[in-house]
């Protein structure tokens, strides 16, 4: 049984809601397991590490390695980033040497935020605006409050290959939320979001800033996007698939990467009580609680590569 309910949106489901209505039904509502790439698992790395050294207690990780060629200026740096890209299956020498090069890169860009105050890392955030209704729910890499210049700056680090162009970087739905909720938080201080491009040594940094008036109808765009994630279906599932439009089709499909929903598969399933999705796995480790269960089911695979109306049948949605 497909979770017909979103409890909040986030700038994430949004971007997945518009580029492929398949995609957004099997990761929120079927809630299927995903499995990391390499490059969201080098993003994983990188954010760890730049969460741990701004921590005054390893100042001295940053300092050497600041000073130094690589990583490896810092053992404990260096141990941690093979631990961990071990961990998750993706040691080779062009995943740490990117994870080298990207953490040299967020380290290099005034880090420490020179003449502000970096707040802990990682702030998680849950806003509900009732007047029009929404609930919005993340995390944010950095903040840093300049008190003198009454401004508040969100810092995101952005491991992937492109910086936002066109539409994308001028209405950035992410920006434009981050800067929604950090005058919530901080109403007296001015938003301004920096998105830091770690693959981009020379010129990392695109910054953004939006006037209330954008940022008041971006609260109603958020209120159009709830309902709809509330109401969406199956029929909506198979209304926008990303390969029938040329911007988005290389979802699908890449040189060797391809979309972990386009292929059948086997996997592992929480239910509560009533049947529904609490959770999922490709391994059968799921911890189940009283009144749940755990079934074995079959995933059969994005209906536009696999046959029409697929998409719609009892192995899919139960």
């Amino acid at each position: 049984m497909a979770d017909k309910k979103i409890e909040y949106i986030s700038a994430s489901r949004i971007k997945t809601l518009q580029t492929c209505s398949w995609l957004f039904w099997v990761k929120y509502h079927m809630k299927l397991p995903d499995t990391p790439n390499d490059g969201s698992t080098r993003g994983t790395v990188c954010h760890l590490i730049f969460e741990l050294l701004l921590k005054k207690k390893h100042k001295k990780h940053f300092t050497d390695i600041t000073s130094g060629k690589s990583i490896t200026d810092s053992p404990a740096v260096n141990r941690l980033v093979i631990k961990k890209l071990n961990e998750y299956k993706a040691f080779n020498q062009e995943n740490y040497d990117l994870c080298d090069d990207m953490i040299r890169v967020g380290l290099a860009a005034d880090f420490f935020g020179k003449g502000g105050k970096v707040e802990p890392p990682e702030k998680g955030f849950m806003i509900e605006e009732d007047s029009p209704f929404y609930i919005i729910h993340g995390f944010i890499d950095k903040i840093i409050l300049y008190k003198r210049q009454k401004v508040v700056k969100i810092v995101d680090y952005k491991s992937s290959k492109m910086k936002f162009r066109g539409e994308e970087l001028q209405t950035n739905i992410q920006a434009m939320m981050y800067s929604l909720v950090a005058r919530e938080l901080y109403p007296d201080y001015k938003p301004i979001v920096q998105f830091l491009f770690l693959r981009f040594p020379k010129s990392p940094i695109q910054q953004l800033e939006y006037s209330d008036e954008q940022l008041e109808g971006l609260k109603h765009y958020l209120s159009h996007v709830y309902k709809t994630m509330q109401e969406f279906t199956p029929e909506d599932a198979e209304s926008s698939f990303a390969i029938d439009n040329p911007k988005n089709k290389w979802m699908c499909g890449i040189g060797k990467w391809v979309c972990p929903m386009r292929h059948p598969f086997d996997y592992y399933a929480l239910l509560d009580k009533n049947g529904k999705v609490k959770k999922s796995s490709f391994e059968n480790d799921l911890k189940k609680k009283r009144g749940q269960k755990v079934e074995k089911k079959r995933y059969d695979g994005c209906p536009k590569f696999y046959g029409s109306g697929q998409g719609n049948s009892d192995s899919v949605f139960l």
